[in-house]
Protein backbone atom coordinates (compact mmCIF):
# COMPACT_ATOMS: atom_id res chain seq x y z
CA UNK A 1 0.00 0.00 0.00
CA UNK A 2 2.68 2.19 0.96
CA UNK A 3 4.45 1.50 -2.22
CA UNK A 4 1.61 2.55 -4.25
CA UNK A 5 0.94 5.58 -2.91
CA UNK A 6 4.25 6.99 -3.67
CA UNK A 7 3.73 5.52 -7.14
CA UNK A 8 0.89 7.94 -7.70
CA UNK A 9 2.57 10.66 -5.64
CA UNK A 10 5.24 10.89 -8.40
CA UNK A 11 2.96 10.10 -11.03
CA UNK A 12 1.29 13.52 -9.62
CA UNK A 13 4.17 15.48 -9.33
CA UNK A 14 5.54 14.33 -12.59
CA UNK A 15 2.11 15.57 -14.17
CA UNK A 16 2.15 18.90 -12.33
CA UNK A 17 5.82 19.42 -13.87
CA UNK A 18 4.84 19.18 -17.15
CA UNK A 19 1.35 21.36 -16.95
CA UNK A 20 4.01 24.27 -15.42
CA UNK A 21 6.51 23.31 -18.36
CA UNK A 22 3.86 23.65 -20.77
CA UNK A 23 2.66 26.65 -19.14
CA UNK A 24 6.17 28.18 -18.89
CA UNK A 25 6.48 27.59 -22.87
CA UNK A 26 2.84 29.34 -23.81
CA UNK A 27 3.76 32.24 -21.62
CA UNK A 28 7.37 32.51 -23.23
CA UNK A 29 5.68 32.41 -27.03
CA UNK A 30 3.13 34.90 -25.95
CA UNK A 31 5.63 37.11 -24.84
CA UNK A 32 7.99 36.61 -27.76
CA UNK A 33 5.04 37.55 -30.28
CA UNK A 34 4.71 40.54 -28.11
CA UNK A 35 8.13 41.75 -27.68
CA UNK A 36 8.79 41.20 -31.66
CA UNK A 37 6.18 43.75 -32.24
CA UNK A 38 7.23 45.96 -29.63
CA UNK A 39 11.08 45.69 -31.54
CA UNK A 40 9.13 46.07 -34.93
CA UNK A 41 6.87 49.33 -33.64
CA UNK A 42 10.61 50.71 -32.54
CA UNK A 43 12.54 50.23 -35.08
CA UNK A 44 9.82 52.02 -37.52
CA UNK A 45 10.09 55.28 -35.21
CA UNK A 46 14.11 54.76 -35.10
CA UNK A 47 13.89 55.19 -38.80
CA UNK A 48 11.15 57.70 -39.31
CA UNK A 49 13.43 59.92 -37.07
CA UNK A 50 16.33 61.62 -38.85
CA UNK A 51 18.81 60.58 -35.68
CA UNK A 52 17.94 58.03 -33.29
CA UNK A 53 18.45 58.81 -29.58
CA UNK A 54 20.55 56.75 -26.95
CA UNK A 55 17.70 56.01 -25.21
CA UNK A 56 15.40 54.28 -28.53
CA UNK A 57 18.51 52.60 -28.96
CA UNK A 58 19.13 50.91 -25.40
CA UNK A 59 15.20 49.95 -25.55
CA UNK A 60 15.82 48.52 -28.92
CA UNK A 61 18.54 46.21 -27.10
CA UNK A 62 17.03 45.60 -24.33
CA UNK A 63 14.28 44.18 -26.56
CA UNK A 64 16.17 42.00 -28.35
CA UNK A 65 17.57 40.90 -25.44
CA UNK A 66 14.10 39.79 -23.89
CA UNK A 67 14.12 38.27 -27.04
CA UNK A 68 16.72 35.90 -26.19
CA UNK A 69 16.30 35.48 -22.57
CA UNK A 70 12.57 34.31 -23.77
CA UNK A 71 14.37 31.56 -26.20
CA UNK A 72 16.69 30.42 -23.61
CA UNK A 73 13.86 29.85 -20.85
CA UNK A 74 11.69 27.70 -23.76
CA UNK A 75 15.05 25.73 -24.83
CA UNK A 76 15.57 25.16 -21.12
CA UNK A 77 12.57 23.49 -20.57
CA UNK A 78 12.53 21.34 -23.52
CA UNK A 79 15.92 20.22 -23.06
CA UNK A 80 15.21 19.85 -18.89
CA UNK A 81 12.68 17.63 -20.04
CA UNK A 82 15.04 15.09 -22.06
CA UNK A 83 17.55 15.68 -19.72
CA UNK A 84 16.61 17.09 -16.14
CA UNK A 85 20.21 17.64 -14.91
CA UNK A 86 20.06 20.63 -18.03
CA UNK A 87 18.06 22.97 -16.25
CA UNK A 88 20.56 23.97 -14.46
CA UNK A 89 22.66 25.07 -17.39
CA UNK A 90 19.58 26.60 -18.62
CA UNK A 91 19.09 28.86 -16.17
CA UNK A 92 23.22 29.88 -15.85
CA UNK A 93 22.89 30.46 -19.52
CA UNK A 94 19.78 33.04 -19.43
CA UNK A 95 22.04 34.38 -16.60
CA UNK A 96 24.63 34.96 -18.43
CA UNK A 97 22.88 36.61 -21.15
CA UNK A 98 21.41 39.19 -18.69
CA UNK A 99 24.54 39.99 -17.47
CA UNK A 100 25.82 40.34 -21.10
CA UNK A 101 22.80 42.87 -21.74
CA UNK A 102 23.44 44.62 -18.62
CA UNK A 103 27.51 44.94 -20.43
CA UNK A 104 25.58 46.58 -23.81
CA UNK A 105 23.45 48.90 -22.07
CA UNK A 106 26.23 50.13 -19.43
CA UNK A 107 28.30 50.53 -22.51
CA UNK A 108 25.45 52.44 -24.43
CA UNK A 109 25.07 54.30 -21.30
CA UNK A 110 28.54 54.94 -20.39
CA UNK A 111 28.07 54.37 -16.77
CA UNK A 112 31.53 52.88 -15.82
CA UNK A 113 30.21 51.66 -12.16
CA UNK A 114 27.56 49.84 -13.83
CA UNK A 115 29.94 48.63 -16.53
CA UNK A 116 32.62 46.87 -13.72
CA UNK A 117 29.35 45.42 -11.87
CA UNK A 118 28.25 44.03 -15.17
CA UNK A 119 31.27 42.58 -16.39
CA UNK A 120 32.14 40.99 -13.06
CA UNK A 121 28.71 39.40 -13.11
CA UNK A 122 29.22 38.19 -16.27
CA UNK A 123 32.83 36.64 -15.60
CA UNK A 124 30.84 34.61 -12.68
CA UNK A 125 28.35 33.41 -14.56
CA UNK A 126 31.29 32.41 -17.51
CA UNK A 127 33.12 30.57 -14.55
CA UNK A 128 29.62 28.91 -12.99
CA UNK A 129 29.26 27.55 -16.47
CA UNK A 130 32.66 26.72 -17.20
CA UNK A 131 32.52 24.82 -14.00
CA UNK A 132 29.23 23.06 -14.61
CA UNK A 133 30.11 21.69 -17.97
CA UNK A 134 33.52 20.74 -17.60
CA UNK A 135 32.74 18.83 -14.24
CA UNK A 136 29.43 18.66 -12.75
CA UNK A 137 27.82 17.43 -16.59
CA UNK A 138 30.33 14.63 -17.26
CA UNK A 139 30.01 12.67 -14.13
CA UNK A 140 26.03 12.49 -15.01
CA UNK A 141 25.54 10.20 -17.29
CA UNK A 142 21.73 9.68 -17.35
CA UNK A 143 22.21 6.65 -19.77
CA UNK A 144 25.12 5.23 -17.75
CA UNK A 145 22.85 5.38 -14.46
CA UNK A 146 19.64 3.76 -15.46
CA UNK A 147 21.86 0.63 -16.69
CA UNK A 148 23.17 0.53 -13.33
CA UNK A 149 19.97 0.52 -11.54
CA UNK A 150 18.42 -1.91 -13.92
CA UNK A 151 21.15 -4.12 -13.25
CA UNK A 152 21.18 -3.90 -9.68
CA UNK A 153 17.78 -4.59 -9.87
CA UNK A 154 17.91 -7.41 -12.54
CA UNK A 155 20.69 -8.82 -9.98
CA UNK A 156 18.58 -8.54 -6.80
CA UNK A 157 15.52 -10.75 -8.67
Amino acid sequence: MHNRFIHYLVEYGKLLILIVDIIIVAVMTLLIIFTTIIIVRDLSHIWTYEEATIAELQITINDVFMLIIFAEIIRSVIVGRRRPEMYLVGIAEVGFVIAIREIIVSVVLGTKNDLILSSLASLIMAIVLMIIYKWILPHRDPVHITRKYVDQREAKA
